[in-house]
């Protein structure tokens, strides 16, 4: 068992709204699976800015992405909805729980990240403050 403090589930759920583009498309049609990643990291973007500030004042770093694509979303979609939940808050480090929906309403892909706290002049991990983990699990 961890050592790792971890308070679970965070309830709210975030909705971001993302245009597609025309290079998020590929010669099969769809949306290609590099455009997802880019999706996931505008909405986490938008998460914790809303919640934490800006990068600049919550610095953080990828530790983690897994991404289940489940279905297709077809050329001529303008646009995708990301639903952002943080499930985890620990020590360092907060999980994400993410779905990409297609303009029908239907998840297209799945997605679970870790993010690290980050220290920009000692170039590590860093404790998540308890202001700062009060407003995540807001």
């Amino acid at each position: 068992m961890s050592n790792r403090p971890q308070t679970p589930y965070a309830a709210r759920v975030h909705e971001t709204r993302l245009q597609t583009r025309w290079t998020d498309f590929d010669t099969l049609g769809h949306i290609t699976h590099a455009a997802y990643p880019v999706y996931l990291d505008e909405a986490r973007d938008a998460v914790l800015t809303a919640t934490v500030g800006p990068f600049t004042e919550f610095a953080w770093v990828i530790a983690h992405v897994s991404i289940d694509y489940k279905r297709e979303i077809v050329q001529g979609a303008r646009e995708v909805i990301v639903r952002s939940r943080i499930a985890e808050v620990g020590r360092t480090s907060l999980t994400f729980e993410q779905y990409v929906l297609g303009p029908d309403g239907e998840v297209a892909a799945a997605c679970r990240s870790v993010l690290v706290a980050w220290d920009r002049e000692a170039r590590a991990a860093r404790p998540i403050a308890d202001d700062e983990r009060a407003l995540l699990l807001r």
